[in-house]
């Protein structure tokens, strides 16, 4: 006894094509900027304090110059900076 075998055309079923692409920052978006305080209280408990989300960055980073004049203990911060980004095909696939 054979085992039967389904045939089935052979053929192009998908069509694949490589294109290139650029990817840089959306200009439709606006960058992010936190600074935060790494700095430890007397009681050793994290400060966390932060600047805020800023869209200038300059200005996230002048907050530690504020932070520490209430904090002059507090010497160690972060910056988390977001930068929307967006892929886009040199050449539209057709």
């Amino acid at each position: 006894m054979a085992l039967e075998v389904p045939s089935r055309e052979i053929g192009t079923r998908r069509r694949f094509r490589f294109v290139l692409w650029d990817v840089g920052a959306d200009p439709d978006r606006d960058e992010i900027h936190l600074v935060f305080c790494e700095g430890e209280a007397e009681d050793g408990t994290p400060c966390r304090a932060d600047s805020g989300e800023h869209v200038d960055r300059e200005t996230a980073e002048l907050w530690p110059f504020e932070h520490a004049t209430e904090h002059p203990e507090h010497r160690s911060y972060g910056c988390l900076s977001y930068r929307p980004m967006i892929a886009v095909p040199k050449e539209e696939p057709t």
